[in-house]
Order: structure tokens, then sequence, then C-alpha cells
């Protein structure tokens, strides 16, 4: 697997780093519903904007992503309503049930243009079906009932991952660190956890911050089990990160070493171990 550092100058290979995220995140969101307290209807793809990029990357981003005045496909969920609707990567959003989606090109990077797309969608997902309408065609689809986050791979050299209640942020470090599908679904399902789970929500104590933590790995070790992935790599991922000298997402605010892994383990011995191996 290429490192995300190396990826940076092969857009089309981070536009799969995304479409992982988004698929490993997807497949928690929605097998772990019945958490959510206010489930909501999920487009099962990304949307992608020019102005995302640098300006020192946009002829790039328009030569190998095909990027311009129009929001785009970043990447569809493989077996989501979308997927199954026919929506690709790549297609142009023209409009959102009728109402076109915005084409200004600022001079400057920024998400304002995607941030809208994304409200679009969601507004309109609270009403399904939704209607898109593409360069080439239209569309109409559900969208799939799952829980609430946005989940984002983030560029950044410290082996990190941050919630704040509504996104998911995982650094290029800690994706780069990430050696299968597993691993990246308990970073991921800690975070959710944090987002969805009363018993794992951020505190401002220390103390309660530590129980916090604990909360988030059992909640997320049931997660992965709920969506198939193998809950038996994550005590070996946990041992290789506890190796690590940096790590910002193992700081003073989580708990020791020993009390964690004990806890991880016991959780993971209440799972039956994954068969499948190539859920992993």
């Amino acid at each position: 697997m290429l490192s995300l550092a190396l990826l940076i100058g092969l857009l089309g290979a981070l536009r799969q780093a995304d479409a992982r995220v988004a698929t490993v995140a997807w497949r928690l969101q929605t097998a772990n519903v019945a958490l959510c307290a206010k489930p909501v209807m999920l487009p099962g793809f990304s949307v992608e904007t020019l102005e995302q990029y640098a300006p020192s990357k946009r002829a790039e981003a328009r030569t190998e992503l095909g990027l311009g005045e129009l929001p785009q496909v970043g990447a569809v969920v493989p077996g989501s309503t979308a997927d199954q609707a026919g929506l690709r990567t790549g297609d142009l959003l023209l409009a959102v049930d009728g109402v076109p989606t915005p084409r200004a090109i600022s001079g400057n990077g920024g998400y304002e243009r995607t941030a809208k797309v994304e409200a679009a969608l969601a507004k309109a997902l609270a009403r399904p079906p939704v209607t898109l309408t593409l360069a080439s065609r239209t569309i109409s689809f559900n969208g799939d009932r799952g829980c609430a986050s946005a989940v984002q791979l983030v560029p950044g050299g410290r082996l990190d991952a941050v919630a704040d209640g509504q996104i998911v942020q995982v650094s290029g470090a800690m994706y780069d660190f990430i050696g299968n599908d597993s691993e990246l679904a308990f970073i991921i399902a800690h975070e959710l956890a944090h987002n969805i789970v009363v018993e794992a929500r951020r505190a401002d104590k220390a103390a309660e911050q530590r129980k916090a933590e604990l909360a988030a790995d059992r909640a997320a070790i049931g997660m992965m089990a709920q969506a198939g992935y193998d809950v038996e790599a994550v005590v070996p991922f946990m041992e290789r990160l506890r190796r690590k000298n940096r790590l910002s997402w193992l700081d003073a605010s989580h708990p020791s070493w020993t009390a964690r892994l004990a806890a991880a383990r016991a959780a993971v011995a209440e799972r039956p171990p994954i068969r499948n191996r190539s859920l992993s």
C-alpha cells in the first residue's frame, strides 16, 4: 500500500484512500444504527470540488480527476443505495432534487462549496428518495440508514484520530500506520463511539475522560464485530501503537496501557472470532 505522503502527488490514489475510509465508515455506521439516538440517511458517496485542492494542485486535479466547474462524485461505497442506483466515481452533479449545485470556483482553497452540496444532500435525504441530475443522466436513491457523523481522511504527520460530536477525522500518519481494514475499523469505530455512545462521550475532567476512552474501546470492538470486522486484530494493533514514540492519539488523557490492553482483551474475548478472514 502506498504511503499517504506519496499519494499527495497521485491524486487518483488519494481518492482511493478516501474511498477506503468511506467504505469502512459506512459499514460501521449502517451496521450499528441501533446505537444511534437519531439515525440519518447516509448518501453512500463523497463529494469533491476543485477548490478543495490548493491552487498549486488544481491543474493536476483537473487533468487526473476531471474536476472543474461542477461538483463531482469522489467515491461511491459498494453496496450503498447510491451504488445500486448506478452512481459512479467521477459523475458530475448538476442538481439535487432539482436545485442546481453551486458552480462558482473561489480563488482560495476550501470546503465551502463541498459543504453546500453535502448540506443539500442531507436535506434531500431527510425525505427520500433523492433525485440527482448528473451530466449524463438522472438517478434516484433512498440513502442508507446509519449513524450520523462525517468521517474524513485528513493530512497530518502525527498518529492521530479525533471526533467532535459530528465529525471523525483520521490523520494521514495514522492511515499509513494501519495495516488492514480491521485496524482502520477500530480507529474509526473508537472515534464514532465518542460521537454516538453516551458512556464514551468526551469529558472535561481527566478521570471521566479516561473512563470515556475505555468505553469507546469497548464500544468500538462491539461495533467492529457487528459490521463483520476481525476484533482479534485490535490488541496486536494497540500493542504496535504502544511501541511508537509519537502518540498524540494515546496521550495523558487516555488510560494506562496496562488498563487499556486488559480491557480490550476482555472485550475481544466476549466476541466470537471472524472465520472469514476476507473481511479483515
